[in-house]
């Protein structure tokens, strides 16, 4: 300790001169970047500027900042921007979001209504009709719509097809936005793909991601049914489902319902074709439920390798494996291992055109059915039920 205090005196000395050493560096420092800095702007400031050149364009639109639009890149490019711009806005308006309330339970059994999830839906009247996903009403006590306004209202159920994932419900408001619907049989593979809707809740409502169509038909069986997606790139995250899928005009190509969720896999979702949904949401509307025609029949495609193992005369077409009891198959004389080849002059290879086709008709209506029996062909009419509830 004694030691410490006595050097004192040397060590404030040492301490005296790097101090000074480093304020002379310090001062020399100054001058070198001061002169280098005048030397560069001096520089500057003798040459003339030039302003880069304005597109007639973007002469027009000088000084709207509400009206940017990129300065220097081509009339493709400018065009195309331009498109997914307006698109995005004409189809915006229509979309809206939709939060679920139901009964939460806690940990002594005591219930309280709460919000149990969000989506998202699409104005498709003007009177307060809204499609949606029926994942995002399902189980619902209430139900409030919020518009891209900030006004909510509480909606009812007009009605919901659990097998293909849709529901229409209503708000008490007139004059409301809607969404163009484009026919979705005319879609392209690689044609802009735009998605709006509100991910992750109503913190982020009406977010627009964009992308392509990667895929047309893309054929998954729901509960026995089986129906055609639009795959998409487009970023479709939680709180997405039930929102618009539009083409480059804005119109309303498809309503997004689901994603692959595994590790590893990005860009892969899937919406309603938009001709579905207007069919189908059209029939909600009009019965509250969907109506869909049945023959009575348990079916698979056919192929090569069992038309060999059962020794049948065909090699393609719908096989019978199973006939349901006083059903429409079974009153026209339909039986197992029959195979399906026509109805009303279309031929079929696939169960999946089977159950397409059916939706053409209605219930009542007869059809003329070709089938292979045997070494045999005939022609069996058979009328169409209606398709029972328990069997969706």
């Amino acid at each position: 300790m004694d030691s410490f205090y006595n050097d004192f005196p040397e060590r404030s000395k040492r301490k005296t001169h790097f101090w000074k050493g480093v304020l002379l560096g310090s001062l020399v420092g100054g001058l070198i970047v001061a002169t280098v800095f005048f030397y560069f702007a001096g520089t500057l400031l003798s040459r003339e500027y030039t302003a880069p050149p304005l597109t007639q364009d973007s002469e027009e639109r000088n000084g709207n900042e509400e009206s940017y639009v990129p300065l220097d890149i081509s009339p493709q490019a400018m065009e195309y921007y331009l498109a997914v711009v307006n698109a995005a806005e004409r189809a915006t308006p229509p979309v809206v979001g939709i939060s679920n309330f139901g009964v939460v339970y806690d940990f002594f059994g005591r219930g309280s209504l709460q919000q149990r999830s969000s989506g998202s839906g699409v104005i498709i009247r003007s009177d307060g009709y809204i499609v949606t996903n029926y994942h995002v009403i399902e189980n619902s006590r209430e139900l409030v719509v919020s518009l891209g306004s900030g006004e909510e209202f509480p909606a009812t159920v007009v009605g919901a097809d659990p097998p293909t994932d849709l529901a229409v419900i209503k708000i008490d408001k007139k004059g409301l936005p809607t969404a163009k619907m484009a026919d979705s049989d005319k879609l392209r593979v690689g044609e802009p793909a735009i998605a709006i809707g509100n991910p992750l809740g109503l913190d982020f409502q009406q977010s627009v991601t964009k992308g392509v169509v990667s895929a047309l038909e893309r054929s998954i069986t729901i509960q026995g049914q089986n129906f055609s997606f639009i795959q998409t790139d487009a970023a479709i995250n939680d709180g997405n489902s039930g929102g618009a899928l539009v083409n480059i005009k804005g119109e309303l190509i498809g309503i997004n319902t689901a994603k692959i969720k595994i590790s590893g896999v990005e860009g892969m979702g899937f919406a309603i074709p938009s001709n579905t949904v207007k069919q189908i949401s059209n029939t909600l509307i009009e019965k509250g439920r969907v109506v869909r025609p049945w023959i009575g029949v348990y079916i698979s495609t056919l192929t090569p390798f069992d038309a060999q193992r059962f020794g049948l005369s065909v090699q393609s077409g719908i096989l019978v494996q199973e006939v349901v009891k006083g059903g429409p198959a079974d009153r026209a004389g339909i039986v197992s291992m029959d195979v399906i080849l026509e109805i009303e002059g279309t031929k079929l290879t696939d169960i999946s055109q089977l159950q397409q086709l059916l939706q053409k008709f209605s219930v009542g209506e007869t059809v003329e059915i070709i089938l292979a029996r045997g070494q045999e062909k005939l022609v069996v009419p058979v009328t169409l039920d209606e398709l029972p509830e328990n069997m969706d």
